[in-house]
């Protein structure tokens, strides 16, 4: 393997002491990052704890759960099966998968394509069950029965929407076609020819020793029972891997798919399907992959976050750069530290450090479950001058993935700080509706839903909710 000596320095002197810093100033569990350029991994490397309870530390080989990153995979994998004619882009996939209970006609029109690049019209998943994994061969196939019963949002190919129920559609798709479940038909065709050994789709094979914890709440723990993990979610979100491993996947890509399909297929897997609206580096969708730009240059990425665990992953194909970063939080800034590693990549100076969100002199605090004492140091951070931290953030990360895995006794304490110290905070009215939701209290739900509408119209995740939990009454 070839080496850049500037870049090997500049990563070394610039790049590993900024994260070593975000780690510290932003009391971060976990990260991982690894960094290509000219189609060779130059480094990767881990900083903080696996879990925080034991100090292990995070090493290249740790292994993280990478959440949606997982569809750049089961995308690579079906175009893999178009090559070679077992799949076609655009046939019906009512008839690859004709005993599934299609419950509205318009899924006659839905396409490897459709599911594909997001336009399939089918809705998306509103609670995933993290709390009661389905760990069995039969999980997947259940669930795509479920999904497939599902009337459509709006006609198949009408516009983007992301989904990750139609990548479970798609996973079960590929594992139908291939004869084998879905997590051995990507460790066969996807993970084994590109060298990721030890990367895994199935939760029971990640080495105790390897695996990192996710981290929920405040301060950022490991929580029992609560892993983001159930094999119905598998294909859109259940991926283990590590850095040093993620670069090979980056490696194979940057060569035009070499290993796993031709280059003629894998520039149609990245060509541009449909506008998206989010801008920069996820303007525009593939097959599996975003289409945008980074300083203006061409990219192709994805990012995951899944309670306890973030990731990012960004080429820029024109150059032969490549940047994945994994961490078991919710609370890094993940895309700071992305912009960092490209930036210094690219011979540029990373950007300023960003002050830690307000959580995080907040967390000792509040670990005592003090909320008057945790809302009195809140008030004295917001009146520093100049400011030490960012009195508007850290709330939502925290909370949030405690909710998705119905742990809301453990964000109870963390929401009421919330509203005494942003009582018009939209968002905190809408974790505030959806915990309630969680525990079964409806009106209460609803009674938070309509006020977090009320201080942001424009909130879709807030209207959604407001509008099925309404229509329940």
């Amino acid at each position: 393997m070839s080496r850049v000596p500037d870049t090997e320095h500049r990563i070394e002197s610039l790049l590993w002491p900024f994260v070593d810093g975000l780690v510290d100033s932003w009391a971060l569990p976990g990260v991982a990052l690894c960094v290509v350029r000219h189609g060779d991994q130059v480094a990767a490397r881990g900083f903080g704890t696996r879990d925080r309870a034991t100090g292990e530390p995070v090493t290249a080989d740790t292994l993280f759960h990478l959440a949606s990153i997982s569809k750049t995979f089961v995308a690579t994998a079906a175009l893999q099966m178009v090559q070679t004619g077992e799949l076609a882009l655009d046939a019906d996939i009512t008839a690859y998968l004709p005993d599934l209970p299609w419950g509205d006609p318009r899924a006659a029109q839905i396409t490897l394509r459709h599911l594909l690049s997001h336009r399939s019209g089918l809705g998306d998943v509103t609670d995933y069950g993290w709390h009661e994994p389905e760990l069995d061969d039969g999980a997947l196939a259940r669930f795509a029965a479920r999904v497939a019963g599902w009337t459509l949002e709006r006609d198949p190919g009408a516009g983007f929407a992301y989904s990750n129920a139609a990548y479970e559609l798609l996973g079960h798709l590929v594992a139908t076609t291939c004869g084998q479940s879905f997590e051995k038909a990507l460790q066969e065709r996807v993970l084994d020819p590109v060298g990721m050994r030890t990367s895994t789709f199935l939760r029971a094979d990640v080495p105790p020793h390897l695996g990192a914890g996710p981290h929920l709440g405040l301060p950022p723990r490991v929580v029992d029972g609560s892993y983001p993990y159930t094999r119905r979610h598998a294909p859109s979100s259940s991926l283990h891997s590590s850095a040093a491993e993620m670069g090979r996947w980056m490696v194979a890509h940057l060569a035009g798919g070499a290993g796993l399909m031709s280059p003629q297929t894998h520039e149609v897997m990245w060509e541009p399907q449909i506008e998206t609206g989010w801008g920069e580096l996820q303007a525009q969708m593939a097959y599996g992959w975003f289409r945008g730009s980074y300083r203006e240059h061409a990219a192709v990425s994805h990012s995951g976050s899944d309670p306890g665990f973030e990731s990012n992953l960004v080429l820029l194909p024109d150059l032969g750069l490549g940047v994945t970063v994994l961490t078991n939080g919710n609370t890094a800034p993940i895309t700071t530290l992305t912009r960092a590693a490209l930036d210094t990549l690219l011979g540029l100076e990373p950007p300023p450090p960003p002050l830690p969100p307000v959580t995080v002199p907040l967390a000792p605090v509040l670990e005592g479950y003090d909320v008057h004492a945790a809302s009195d140091l809140y008030r004295q951070l917001a009146a520093a001058d100049p400011p030490t931290v960012d009195v508007e953030e850290g709330f939502a990360d925290a909370v949030w993935g405690l909710i998705e895995v119905h742990r809301t006794d453990l964000a109870w304490p963390l929401q009421e700080l919330w509203r005494l110290v942003q009582p018009r905070s939209a968002v905190s009215w809408f974790m505030t509706g959806w915990a309630h939701q969680i525990d079964g209290h409806r009106q209460t739900a609803v009674e938070h839903l309509r006020r977090s509408v009320e201080l942001d119209p424009d909130d879709d995740e807030a209207t959604t909710m407001l509008r099925r939990l309404s229509g329940d009454e």
